[in-house]
């Protein structure tokens, strides 16, 4: 791809190549959790993680969606099957998306966070174009519980759903991880 004719133009390739994975970084999936792909034709499965109530009464699932080149927290409906997510300036739907899944080794669990800290085990969805780490946010607005958008960078949960106003919370709730170690059974038992 690049002659060694000179270091200018050695340079000149490494900062290309550079830029490149750059661009290639940003909007990275976080695989510590087990996500699903899935849409409103998709069974709901039963061990998706809650996130909310909206302000209608229905249950919001904890899911995330590609939107530009950020990974970002979404609020999934089971009864209508869309998902609705927000950047820190709009509001926007999803038919396809990814739902979290606990299971007998994975669970979740929220807790009480304030000003960007980092909660120990806080879930993260996957990265935001600018290539910094996003999270799962929740708070009380609007006649219900949403799930936001928290970039620890900027210190707040983003909330902004259908046509409510864009929320800017400095304190929240923050989704965490709970790992249940498997521990396997013997049938023999040592005396």
């Amino acid at each position: 791809m690049c002659a060694m004719y000179s270091s200018t133009k050695l340079i000149a390739c490494a900062l290309i190549f550079a830029q490149l994975l750059g661009t290639i970084r940003c909007g990275v999936y976080d695989l510590t959790d087990n996500w699903v792909n899935s849409d409103k034709t998709a069974n709901f499965p039963d061990n998706a993680v809650l996130g909310g109530i909206d302000s209608d009464g229905y249950n919001s699932y904890v899911g995330r969606i590609i939107y530009a080149s950020s990974v970002l927290p979404a609020r999934v409906r089971a009864e209508t099957g869309y998902a609705t997510y927000n950047t820190d300036v709009i509001a926007n739907q999803a038919a396809a998306y990814q739902l979290l899944i606990s299971n007998s080794t994975l669970s979740y669990s929220w807790v009480r966070s304030y000003d960007g800290f980092r909660e120990n085990n806080a879930v993260s969805v996957g990265t935001s174009d600018l290539n910094e780490r996003v999270y799962v946010c929740r708070a009380k607005v609007d006649n219900g519980i949403f799930i936001g958008t928290l970039y620890l960078a900027k210190k707040m949960c983003f909330i902004r759903y259908e046509n409510f106003p864009l929320r800017q919370l400095s304190k929240y709730e923050v989704l965490v991880r709970n790992v249940t170690p498997f521990l396997p059974l013997f049938n023999n038992q040592i005396n």
